[in-house]
């Protein structure tokens, strides 16, 4: 455009004009394009294939008090871009979120930086989340992508971030411990409420996941044990200062040289009705706590929300972390535990350790699972220490130290998720009818749940697809007839067997088949206990039992006598039969003394005459002669505890 301002001479001005133009012209179409440009973004792509750009990501938050497993995803820069491209990638919405190294925590999530040299450059990321302290509800994030090509072009894209809370009731430990203080003389750690509160939660935390009954009661004064002074110099013999029946901890807070946990080695190990626990188990351990005050700021906070501030270059000291940490030698990993030393011997050669890492995982010398990126937990990328896959924050207890602990004799509750096989828990599905929209979502457990789903043999009616990310069947049947067809379902774990299950969708009458149409249904109850919801009685969850700790349960606690739940539809619906499954705890929730079915006559509620049964870890079927209502009510009546459900089916 300067050469248009230049005066050029008589002849060729006309010329000159027609070049300007020229210019103006080329520089419009180049806007346009650069517009063109402007609008294309990169594809962000999972472990099976799948385009994730409209559908996001899903994590899971596995029991709130662990390292959670982590994503892996695959950038793809645009195709049409000037290069060098760069990619800000910001997982938005929570401190929490984080991603691999290279990567910075930040108080609203995590960022990382991808540059590609050319558009055939694809590029891997790792997403988790730190895990949340207590029940809490599923959560919705974002990840953010901001685009840069070499001529400054920017494109801004973003997707969704699913987070599946998996502990849905408090998970809390699995014996009583009692803690006692009253030996830190040297330092006084523990007389912070704060110190106190997150050196507590670190050792309850291994506790949650364990499946132990109480001990035999030790009297006071009948457990030896010792502690050591500076310099772990001038041991002191300590006892317990109360009974207890489960593990007596002895915290110490001293200056030099290092902190660390170990059982008592007194020769005496827990009992139950007079006979030794197999293990054998200690019956008390001890807490030494030390840090290096002159170079290191003590972190306290137990708020999930303050975890990225232990990432402060190295000046921090999380108190839970160390503790968590350090008290792993008290309850397991220490050569007085007979069955860490036996697990040392084979080389860590334990099945289940195996099958869970894919090769044997020793421990070290000072018995430390090596910090060797080969020995970081699998799924999860970390190792309870300061070296791992994601920026350093708070030392994590992981499934790989749980599965190697259990070696000291400790029993882990498999019923939690971390520890559930994937499984598919839908068993049957209802029939459709010719020409009228149909939707139903098969429903999983187990893994690490960013499932894939399809049908890998026979197929869907015709007019029906099955959703690979949500496992909904939906679409508008065309015509009548019986479909048989199998659904693989692949959970986000590489080493994980697919599993499948074979239905039959009749489309049509279908011959008399029974249908359960609890699902479109909408519950309700005499009451509900604030850590339970009456959404559980029909989400479609088969129940592996009736004190089911993993999946969501319908609760009266402390509520008894007369309690109910109930189906709301929003047209009649004709029921033959249902099938109504017990919530017991073998604690303040029970099986109930009697029970019975209601139906609403359209003015007032009316008893249904049948044989009601009253089973453990089983559907109890009732039929009965067919009724037409939009309500059914299950009428419970307490015995000397409350009362619950798991799963109502109501059937046609």
């Amino acid at each position: 455009m300067d050469r248009g301002r230049r005066h050029a001479p008589r002849a060729a001005r006309g010329v000159r004009r027609i070049t300007v133009a020229a210019v103006v012209l080329a520089s419009l179409l180049g806007g346009v394009q650069h517009q063109a440009h402007a609008a294309s973004t990169a594809t962000v792509v999972d472990m099976f294939g799948r385009t994730v750009n409209d559908y996001g990501v899903k994590l899971v938050d596995w029991q709130g008090y662990l390292a959670n497993p982590y994503v892996e995803l695959t950038v793809k820069p645009p195709a049409d871009a000037r290069y060098p491209v760069t990619i800000d990638l910001k997982a938005e919405g929570t401190s929490r979120l984080m991603m691999d190294l290279p990567s910075r925590l930040t108080a609203t999530g995590a960022t990382k930086t991808l540059t590609f040299a050319a558009a055939s450059e694809q590029k891997p990321f790792r997403l988790a989340i730190h895990s949340k302290r207590g029940p809490g509800q599923d959560e919705s994030y974002t990840l953010k992508l901001n685009i840069r090509d070499a001529s400054g072009t920017t494109t801004q894209q973003q997707l969704p971030i699913r987070v599946q809370q998996d502990e849905k009731t408090a998970l809390q430990p699995s014996l009583p411990i009692t803690f006692d203080y009253r030996y830190d003389t040297i330092t006084g750690y523990f007389g912070d409420p704060d110190f106190r509160n997150a050196a507590e939660e670190a050792v309850k935390d291994w506790f949650r996941f364990f499946d132990m009954q109480p001990f035999d009661t030790v009297a006071a004064g009948a457990e030896s044990n010792h502690l050591p002074g500076n310099d772990w110099q001038n041991s002191i013999n300590v006892t317990n200062a109360s009974a207890y029946n489960g593990m007596y901890v002895f915290f110490r807070g001293i200056q030099t040289p290092y902190s660390t946990g170990y059982p008592a080695a007194n020769g005496r190990y827990s009992t139950r009705g007079g006979q030794q626990v197999a293990g054998p188990l200690h019956r008390s351990t001890a807490m030494i706590f030390e840090y290096d005050e002159a170079n290191k700021q003590l972190f306290t906070s137990l708020a999930d929300e303050d975890w990225y501030k232990t990432d402060i270059a190295g000046s921090v000291l999380d108190v839970h972390g160390l503790v968590m940490h350090e008290y792993g030698h008290a309850v397991a990993y220490h050569s007085d535990w007979a069955g860490m030393r036996a697990y040392v011997q084979s080389g860590g050669n334990d099945p289940d350790v195996v099958a869970y890492q894919g090769y044997p995982v020793p421990l070290d010398s000072s018995y430390h699972i090596p910090g060797d990126q080969r020995y970081w937990d699998r799924l999860s990328g970390q190792n309870g220490g300061w070296t791992h896959m994601f920026p350093t924050r708070r030392w994590m207890l992981t499934k790989l130290a749980l599965l190697v602990a259990e070696n000291a004799g400790w029993k882990l509750n498999r019923n939690l998720t971390p520890f559930l096989p994937p499984s598919i828990v839908t068993t049957s599905l209802p029939a459709a009818t010719p020409g009228t929209a149909y939707s139903q979502t098969l429903q999983a457990k187990g893994g690490v749940p960013f499932y894939d789903w399809r049908v890998t043999g026979g197929s869907l009616p015709a007019g029906l697809t099955l959703d690979r990310f949500t496992g909904t069947i939906s679409g508008t049947p065309a015509a009548p007839g019986t479909s048989t067809f199998t659904v693989q379902l692949r959970d986000y774990d590489t080493m994980s067997t697919p599993v499948t299950r074979t239905y039959q969708l009749t489309v049509g009458s279908g011959g008399g088949t029974s249908t359960n149409v609890a699902g479109s249904a909408t519950p309700s109850a005499s009451y509900t206990s604030p850590w339970e919801s009456v959404a559980a009685i029909n989400d479609g969850i088969d129940p592996p039992r009736s004190n089911d700790t993993t999946n969501p349960r319908w609760g009266t606690w402390p509520n008894t006598g007369t309690q109910w739940a109930e189906l709301t539809w929003p047209s009649t619906q004709q029921l033959t039969s249902a099938d109504i499954y017990f919530f017991d705890d073998n604690g303040g929730v029970r099986l109930p003394a009697s029970w019975k079915l209601q139906y609403w006559n359209g003015s007032a509620y009316t008893d249904i005459p049948a044989s009601y049964p009253t089973a453990l870890n089983a559907y109890n079927h009732v039929t009965f002669d067919p009724v037409s209502t939009t309500r059914l009510r299950v009428v419970l009546q307490s015995g000397q505890a409350s009362v619950g459900l798991l799963e109502v089916k109501a059937n046609t």
